[in-house]
């Protein structure tokens, strides 16, 4: 159950993490993350991400849809979608504390490498760098919740424009959460939040709004800014699952 309070503070977040998804195409998982797991609980918070997730993206399709890059979306989305069932089946498999530092080790790692390659006029951009990135977004999504890291690294290597960048995630972001919800479904059916009916509605309309607004500002923010803010929310994503899985260990010795 939540409380009108707890839910008024969770709606607040998600109207945040709305505007980051429509302004730059990620960063919906980094601010909600931590807050669901703190509102509802580790478990119940992955298919909460997913679903308002779901709702905000699905939302802000209508205005963004002439900027969508729909061939390089088939390439991510794609691998994304089995990659999805793996991460469901590695979280169930490895212990949920050391999977999120190796992931958010290796994440980093991988951010870095991206950033140094952005030195070099080199592009990084054919179908074997998609297919890679779409494993990669869709694996880590579903295991630990966090899939905007690789998006970081891919948009980085292949020096994607932020403006068709962000537009196109959002049908990927619909498309892979109902995957992931389907697969959890099968996979892990428990932990599913029991919300009451007006929770639901006003979390939803906290999505809505979000979008409108986002909607308003998405084309006053600068190329470069989005840039930075793409590269500082990707770090920001592998230090906070390294953050999670240390204090989850050091709670259970």
């Amino acid at each position: 159950m939540i409380d009108p309070v707890t839910l008024l503070l969770y709606a607040a977040a998600l109207l945040t993490a709305t505007v980051a998804q429509r302004v730059i195409g990620l960063g919906f998982g980094l601010i909600m993350g931590p807050v669901s797991v703190m509102v509802a609980g580790p478990i119940a918070a992955v298919p909460l991400n997913c679903i308002f997730a779901t709702v905000g993206c699905a939302l802000m399709l209508p205005g963004v849809w002439r900027d969508v890059d729909w061939r390089r979306l088939a390439w991510l989305v794609l691998p994304a979608i089995p990659a999805s069932v793996a991460g469901l089946l590695l979280a169930r498999t490895v212990p949920a504390d050391a999977l999120r530092i190796a992931v958010g080790v290796v994440t980093i790692a991988g951010l870095l490498l991206s950033l140094a390659f952005t030195r070099s006029r080199h592009t990084l951009d054919g179908p074997a760098t998609r297919i890679t990135a779409g494993l990669a977004i869709g694996g880590l999504n579903a295991a630990v919740g966090v899939g905007a890291p690789p998006v970081g690294a891919y948009a980085l290597v292949s020096r994607w424009t932020p403006r068709t960048m962000a537009a196109t995630m959002q049908p990927f972001w619909v498309v892979l959460n109902l995957s992931t919800l389907a697969g959890r479904e099968l996979l892990v059916p428990q932990g599913f939040p029991e919300w009451p009916w007006w929770a639901w509605l006003g979390a939803s309309a906290a999505a809505a709004l979000g979008t409108l607004l986002a909607h308003r500002i998405a084309h006053l923010v600068p190329e470069r800014a989005a840039r930075v803010t793409i590269v500082v929310l990707s770090l920001a994503g592998g230090a906070a699952v390294i953050a999670s899985g240390v204090a989850g260990l050091l709670a259970a010795s």
